[in-house]
């Protein structure tokens, strides 16, 4: 057995030719943008926002409408006490009748309005979200 000079050659471990990853993406397309996924997103986010704004608006609507009628309430409450405090309208029954009378029927009259104003409340919010979505 004889040495010999030459060594052994054992194929590489890596191709360093090809690379394990893919290659770099080019500037022009749209993976490569740092904000392809911001404009999906805010797309939906400002539907939402939106969405959640008519929400808002309609809520505040709501409520001044509460307000408007609890200032009726109010107002008529404190004729009601007044006519109950009245000595004048204490001794004449007849008159305190119409007094009540008109107290039932403004309360009466606040109601309907309260009712009507709460069904044009939805009409109007189905409306805006239908405006909306479409």
């Amino acid at each position: 057995m004889t040495k010999s000079n030459v060594k052994p050659t054992f194929p590489p471990l890596v191709n360093f030719n090809t690379l394990p990853f893919p290659a770099p993406l080019k500037n022009n397309e749209p993976a490569m943008s740092p904000t392809w996924w911001l404009n999906q997103w805010v797309e939906t986010a400002n539907a939402a926002t939106r969405l959640q704004l008519i929400w808002l608006d309609m809520m505040g609507s709501a409520l001044q409408q509460e307000a408007e009628f609890f200032k009726i309430m109010a107002s008529t409450t404190e004729r009601m006490t007044h006519g109950a405090m009245n000595q004048d309208l204490l001794r004449d029954p007849a008159a305190m009748a119409t007094h009540y009378q008109q107290i039932a029927g403004d309360i009466n009259e606040a109601t309907m309005n309260r009712m009507q104003k709460v069904s044009e409340l939805s009409e109007d919010f189905r409306k805006c979200i239908w405006e909306e979505i479409c």
